[in-house]
């Protein structure tokens, strides 16, 4: 009987990074679909067309950056898997990246929220994009 990947993936060293990537991009991930269920009302009032398209444009960029996220992380944790171009890995991470500043900038949170929404999923990306150095600095 064959063993499933996700249990195979568990049982991993890999684990620990899992546990890493969930800690540091599990809020955004929730606030993401947050955003994404608050999209039509944002462009259901007529006044506030530029919030709307604002909110767009972040939820994009950082779903851009998600999708890094994980082709980074499934790159780490299971290093001969094919994932995404190192070129396109890193677009989409630089996508979220100044999505998620853009987001700093325009609104003031708590100190916990800027460590959740802010400082972890920044200290994350820095941490995979090491730990990916060698497959994103391949040539060709």
């Amino acid at each position: 009987m064959r063993e499933g990947a996700v249990r195979r993936l568990l049982r991993s060293s890999g684990r620990g990074y899992l546990l890493e990537a969930v800690v540091c991009f599990g809020s955004l991930v929730v606030l993401i679909g947050l955003g994404v269920l608050m999209l039509p009302m944002a462009f259901a009032n007529e006044a506030d067309k530029p919030f709307a398209w604002l909110l767009t444009l972040l939820l994009l960029g950082g779903l851009c950056g998600l999708w890094a996220l994980i082709q980074l992380v499934s790159k780490v944790v299971m290093p001969m898997r094919e994932v995404a171009s190192p070129r396109a890995i890193v677009i989409m991470l630089l996508l979220g990246v100044a999505s998620l500043l853009t987001f700093y900038s325009h609104w003031t949170l708590s100190p916990a929220a800027n460590l959740m929404l802010v400082v972890l999923p920044l200290i994350g990306s820095a941490h995979f994009l090491f730990l990916a150095r060698g497959y994103l600095a391949r040539r060709g």
